[in-house]
């Protein structure tokens, strides 16, 4: 990895004579080494979990054509693949399954899902999955970094479960208006403990029908009428997920060293005129 001496007998230092206890109520185990893993609570663990599966992506083949997307302890791998191909992903996962195994750790089968997405009228089915001895579960919504994902690419579980966990916010409102709180109050909750929650990752998943857009639009009325102002004193929420949009495309196309700046198609500019110019007939 190219560094020097120094740093890694630091984290050497740093990962050498830990040690581990289990408390199962009043009653506490022996202590015992930590043989492997990074300490938990320390800000360095994440730094060092990173490094330690840096690479993660080198162990799968790149003739295989599958990508692979890491974010702290979560990996995510995808491909595409035409109608009648084969898929890779099996090769993957053995090879994924290789690397942990050199590296001694563990997948979780558990928690590793498997979805198909497919436009075609008539959805074939693949070969399932397996990590080791151990088949994964097919599954048709799942959820990725917060944002629940369905194999038909429409929204109605994420925005299910964002306003149910909405409505359920709803009480900091009620326990502010009971203690007789200035409004002011009430609106910073609101901004602090629910439109945080009905905005994340918004560039994601904002193109929602009317329907959908009006589940959430409801909660955001109900909270101002519990705080006691007028429901037009925000702005409608999808205006704001507008915004954030906008926002993330211009920092997409403004950056070609961004991870999505490949995926966003070129401007077709043309110089002739979309006008129809009729001649004269005489």
């Amino acid at each position: 990895m190219n560094v020097n001496k120094s740093f890694w007998l630091w984290v050497k230092s740093f990962l050498s004579g830990r040690t581990q206890q289990v408390k199962i109520n009043q009653t506490l185990s022996s202590i015992e080494g930590c043989p492997a893993g990074v300490p938990q609570g320390s800000a360095l663990s994440l730094t060092q979990f990173n490094i330690h599966i840096d690479d993660l992506d080198t162990s799968v083949p790149e003739d295989l054509e599958v990508s692979t997307y890491k974010y702290a302890d979560d990996c995510t791998q995808s491909e595409c693949i035409m109608k009648g191909e084969c898929s890779n992903m099996q090769k993957v996962l053995d090879s994924v399954q290789n690397w942990s195994n050199a590296n001694r750790m563990k997948l979780n089968a558990k928690k590793t899902k498997d979805m198909w997405i497919c436009f075609g009228k008539s959805i074939p089915q693949p070969p399932n999955l397996y990590t080791g001895d151990v088949m994964i579960e097919r599954v048709n919504s799942f959820k990725l970094l917060g944002v629940s994902c369905q194999n038909n690419m429409k929204w109605n579980s994420h925005i299910k479960e964002i306003t149910r966990k909405g409505n359920r916010r709803l009480c900091h409102l009620r326990q502010c208006r009971k203690a007789h709180l200035p409004t002011e109050v009430g609106l910073a909750t609101y901004c602090t403990k629910i439109s945080p929650l009905l905005e994340y990752a918004a560039p994601v998943w904002g193109g929602l029908p009317h329907y959908l857009v009006n589940d959430l639009e409801r909660i955001q009325r109900r909270s101002l009428r519990i705080i006691g102002l007028p429901v037009d004193t925000l702005l409608p929420l999808n205006e704001g997920r507008d915004k954030l949009t906008l926002r993330e495309m211009e920092a997409i196309t403004q950056d070609v060293n961004h991870p999505c700046y490949h995926l966003v198609p070129i401007a077709q500019k043309h110089d002739y005129s979309t006008r129809t110019k009729l001649g004269k007939r005489f």
